[in-house]
């Protein structure tokens, strides 16, 4: 919540939580008042999370950043999305070669 390296991303995060749980019922989220567990349990805010974490290194074992600052979300989720499925193909390749399976 407060690591300098992605500041103006978790700014942008926080912001957009706020405005949204601002227009939708239940209790307003702001960084002083939430916990990580709350943030992630609120569905008002999965997308804002979605986002933050499509343009961050935040939760990423291995791989090069998807994004620079300033560059569009799409795009970035499309990146890791593919490397999440190469990642996924390699795993079912190395089990396929233990167990000897052949194609």
């Amino acid at each position: 919540m407060n690591c300098p390296q992605w500041k103006s991303r978790q700014k942008t995060l926080w912001t957009t939580v706020l405005e949204v749980t601002r227009k939708l019922p239940g209790p307003t989220r702001g960084k002083d008042r939430t916990t990580i567990a709350e943030l992630f349990a609120d569905e008002r805010c999965s997308q804002a999370l979605l986002d933050f974490l499509a343009t961050t290194d935040v939760g990423r074992t291995a791989g090069p950043r998807v994004a620079e600052e300033g560059e569009e979300g799409a795009s970035e989720a499309s990146g890791w999305e593919d490397r999440e499925r190469e990642e996924q193909l390699a795993l079912l390749r190395e089990e396929e070669e233990r167990l000897g399976v052949e194609e």
